[in-house]
């Protein structure tokens, strides 16, 4: 009976008027895909599309990033939108302590999707049911990434599976700023580095190893001070905003450091070395373009 409990312990949350409802407890979220459930065609047929994530740092919206352009390739004449800061905190204030490493996580939105020519607008409010990422279709024998779940429960055919990397748009004004601080800190080629609050050092020895192989100036960020790694130092990010770090990363020649959502959301741009956070399973937080380092013997892969 207590095994049972432990295997029951998420909820599925329907978001309805503006409003989370608990509709029950499963022990993984979404439909198997050998016994799915769809988008009711009523909903595809009003082609006013809210995304909505229940987790909010910058890989969690990140890794869906590319949902938007998608939606307008399927549905040309669609809308598409995104809530804002303001109805994240009123649907889901409570949660907001998880997201310790931000200071306002609902802030994180505009982080992924500042600029986007694909996004229409940030709402304030919603009418009806918006299909939140716990509606999702999973395949328990691959790798299978949260957006392409996602699309599935949308009825949307493998085809266009083929083109969901994570992706940024940045201003020019952005890209002037970033391009002026690499010049600045850096004469030409560089890698960044990141090591989260998350990382615990257990791994260093195959980060040192991306390090020597490139022997590049670093902008680099760490939870610690003293990382243990030995490293060109370009510039630290510490007090850099968080979208002109995601454009400096988008222009590096590698990067690499410990899973965590920064180096999810540029994986597409630059070759990105990673120590996965569960090598044995990477479930829906796979992002093919990443490249991550196998711990039990040091040989890095891609997950495919």
């Amino acid at each position: 009976m207590n095994f049972i409990k432990q295997l029951i312990n998420m909820q599925f949350w329907r978001t309805y008027n503006n409003k989370v409802y608990n509709t029950g407890e499963v022990n993984k979220l979404g439909f198997s895909i050998n016994d799915p459930s769809y988008i009711p065609p009523e909903y595809l047929e009003q082609q006013n599309f809210v995304i909505l994530r229940t987790c909010f740092g910058v890989g969690d919206w990140g890794i869906i990033s590319a949902f938007p352009r998608k939606l307008k390739q399927i549905y040309p004449d669609c809308k598409v939108t995104v809530p804002s800061p303001k109805l994240l905190k009123e649907m889901f204030g409570s949660l907001e302590k998880n997201w310790s490493s931000w200071d306002d996580p609902f802030q994180v939105v505009h982080t992924v999707f500042d600029n986007n020519p694909y996004v229409d607008e940030f709402v304030d409010s919603f009418e009806g049911d918006v299909f939140n990422d716990h509606y999702r279709i999973y395949d328990e024998t691959d790798n299978d990434p949260l957006l392409q779940q996602m699309m599935r429960f949308w009825g949307i055919d493998d085809r266009h599976f083929d083109d969901i990397e994570p992706e940024l748009y940045w201003t020019d004004a952005e890209k002037k700023l970033g391009d002026t601080i690499i010049k600045e800190h850096c004469g030409g080629e560089f890698g960044t580095l990141l090591l989260s609050n998350r990382y615990k050092g257990t791994d260093n020895e195959l980060i040192q190893r991306k390090l020597d192989e490139y022997d590049l100036p670093m902008f680099y960020w760490t939870s610690e001070m003293d990382s243990g790694l030995v490293f060109k130092k370009a510039l630290d990010m510490r007090h850099i905003d968080i979208r002109i770090q995601l454009y400096i990363k988008s222009k590096a020649t590698f990067n690499v450091g410990n899973q965590c959502g920064v180096n999810d959301t540029i994986a597409n741009y630059a070759p990105t070395y990673t120590i996965p956070k569960n090598p044995g399973r990477l479930k829906e937080n796979y992002v093919r373009s990443q490249i991550y380092i196998k711990i039990g013997n040091a040989v890095e892969q891609n997950a495919d």
